[in-house]
């Protein structure tokens, strides 16, 4: 996570996760702690770049196995909402919350 703030300056922050993923909340909670980590109060932030490294095929990673079935449902909803994303466009499908409002 790298913010710059209204003078140019920047902070930067990075976490490695223990088990490699490709489920977007996740990224995006653990982009959220850090910038919670950082305390800002008050800041003027001109900007915010979450970044991913060491990126490699899902099919190259190891996933351990849990007792819940919630995770792994979202993992398997996710996919099919790429997939559909792929097919037909980006913005076909997503959050009912992400869309706007008719009537």
């Amino acid at each position: 996570l790298t913010v710059t703030y209204a003078d140019r300056t920047q902070t930067t922050r990075s976490r490695t996760l223990a088990e490699p993923t490709a489920h977007t909340p996740a990224l995006g909670a653990t982009g959220r702690e850090l910038l919670t980590s950082l305390g800002l109060q008050r800041a003027r932030v001109r900007a915010l770049a979450l970044r991913a490294e060491r990126l490699r095929p899902a099919e190259d990673s190891v996933h351990q196995l849990t007792f819940g079935h919630r995770d792994e449902k979202l993992c398997r909803l996710e996919a099919a909402l790429d997939r559909t994303a792929l097919r037909y466009g980006p913005g076909v499908t997503g959050a009912a919350s992400a869309f706007p409002r008719t009537g």
